[in-house]
């Protein structure tokens, strides 16, 4: 029974799709043997919902890099619990983009596959979304500070090679050549349908997320600059 050699967790309209089609394409890194990139399992090990086997027998020992990037798993109060057994080792990443527009992108999202969660369900859900800094403190509670690796989106557009020989190197390989690192993924928000702000909800999430930015700077030393909507 083998494990992830790395893990992502979040967060959710962030790039995690993109990000995840530059890391494999490194010849020794891949998925789990079922080929998907969210597994969306930790949690419901953590709940008792599904045995630890389910997931790690997606990760055999076979000598390549295989990992998972499920965005839910940052938000989620449980996933991180069972990651010091089930991965011990293996870097954690994470992605952080502007949270308006974050926010503004999960919506469109929804309303592009016709999500029939009750009201007020998607609003909550995706305000919660936004609190980074209060996500990754619970999760450095989980497994330390020193295991994640989190990004800044909007730097990571500017420098894709860089930042993902970064992370390869966590997992010891030498970096390779990115190719068609411009190319959309499969959840690009271009094909996504459009969503009206309601009257003051932008302004109430500039408010709420400004002090969750700041603590990303100064808790987590993260360049937030990038982030026009907080301005």
């Amino acid at each position: 029974m083998g494990a992830p050699s790395w893990l992502g967790i979040g967060a959710q309209r962030s790039g995690t799709a993109w990000f995840t089609g530059l890391l494999t394409q490194h010849p020794e890194v891949d998925l789990g043997t079922n080929g998907k990139k969210e597994q969306q399992l930790l949690h419901k090990v953590a709940d008792g919902r599904v045995p630890a086997s389910t997931y790690l027998d997606l990760f055999p020992d076979d000598g390549v890099r295989r990992g998972d990037f499920s965005p839910q798993y940052l938000r989620h109060p449980s996933a991180g619990v069972v990651v010091p057994r089930l991965v011990p080792d293996a870097p954690i990443l994470v992605l952080l983009r502007d949270p308006v527009e974050r926010y503004r992108s999960a919506m469109r999202l929804g309303v592009t596959r016709g999500r029939s969660q009750p009201y007020p369900i998607p609003i909550n859900l995706q305000t919660w979304a936004g609190c980074y800094a209060d996500q990754l403190d619970m999760w450095a509670s989980f497994v330390g500070r020193e295991r994640l690796v989190v990004m800044v989106y909007e730097r990571v557009r500017a420098d894709p090679q860089g930042a993902v020989d970064a992370v390869w190197a966590r997992m010891g390989l030498d970096p390779v050549p990115l190719a068609a690192v411009e190319a959309p993924s499969r959840s690009s928000s271009a094909d996504q349908a459009e969503w009206d702000w309601p009257e003051g909800t932008r302004d109430g999430l500039r408010v709420l997320y400004r002090p969750q930015a700041r603590r990303l700077a100064q808790d987590w030393g993260l360049d937030v600059d990038a982030w026009e909507s907080l301005r």
